[in-house]
């Protein structure tokens, strides 16, 4: 992935904000060395293995970010007219939604937060995994996210889509009192960017910009399957996650069809997941399951 993106980047006009990278990349480098440390001075081979998972991850979720914006100018056709179509057959409109929203500010607000904590959520569970001892846990965690996002960017890149919000007007007072998370400014950013590229390139600047699927659906799934042996941190995630499917409309400006996306995207790099880890957990019938009794 990295070399991708190397070659990718000396192609691309954009600027890189290679400061940044820099301070990304030593964080990287800590958490990789501290378990490096912890696997091989005998203190905790499973610790160490947890830090360095954690460091694994970081890096190959922002080179997949990174690739994604690496992929703009972007000169394939969108394919939201499609989606809306859809969207329509099932009665769905996203203006509605959001005059809906406007008449409920309190709800609004709960699926604003819970939108907002999906990558807190996928922190949270992280560390509570590493703290918990639940390494096979983390490691299946991890993948799954990775193998989710390289999928959706790669699918992207052949078939982009904006979500709804890019193409809608909406009163200024409704979008007044809902405030979504994903503005119609925000949207009309991330169409500059995909048809003529960003000017700089920073991991402070990268923005989602994938709409189909959703990709909040993929990660709050994923944190709620994940969470189960974990009571305590289930169900207020399952909370979070009954939230977060209208929020992902509301505030996340998506079609209706990307939830079902996001959730086909979930259960095949699940699969995915299940291949990898059956090599890397060759004890038991062959095949990986996350069941709540399991501790590693």
């Amino acid at each position: 992935m990295l070399a991708i993106d190397a070659m990718l980047i000396l192609l691309h006009p954009a600027k890189v904000a290679w400061g940044s990278y820099a301070v990304l990349g030593l964080l990287v480098m800590l958490f990789l060395g501290l378990g490096s440390w912890y696997r091989h001075s005998g203190r905790s081979r499973e610790l160490g293995s947890a830090i360095t998972t954690v460091g694994i991850f970081i890096l190959f979720s922002n080179s997949v970010s990174l690739l994604n914006y690496l992929l703009t100018p972007n000169s394939r056709p969108l394919i939201d007219d499609w989606l809306i179509r859809m969207d329509t057959l099932l009665g769905y409109s996203w203006p509605q939604i959001i005059a809906w929203a406007a008449d409920y500010p309190l709800i609004s607000q709960a699926m604003r937060l819970a939108y907002n904590a999906t990558l807190i959520q996928v922190a949270v569970l992280i560390i509570a995994l590493v703290f918990t001892n639940r390494i096979r846990h983390l490691h299946a965690f991890t993948l799954s996210l990775s193998i989710s996002g390289l999928i959706a960017v790669i699918f992207w890149a052949f078939f982009p889509s904006l979500g709804p919000s890019a193409y809608y007007q909406v009163p200024k007072d409704i979008l007044l009192r809902v405030h979504p998370v994903v503005s119609t400014e925000y949207r009309a950013t991330i169409l500059s960017h995909f048809k003529h590229g960003s000017s700089i390139i920073s991991p402070d600047e990268i923005r989602g910009m994938i709409a189909f699927p959703s990709m909040h659906i993929v990660m709050a799934g994923l944190s709620l399957l994940f969470s189960r042996p974990m009571k305590w941190l289930f169900f207020p995630y399952l909370a979070i996650v009954i939230m977060v499917i209208p929020g992902v409309l509301v505030h996340g400006g998506h079609h209706l069809v990307d939830i079902p996306a996001g959730l086909t995207l979930m259960v095949l790099a699940l699969m995915a997941t299940g291949k990898v880890m059956t090599l890397g957990y060759p004890v038991g019938p062959g095949r990986f399951a996350v069941t709540p009794a399991s501790n590693t």
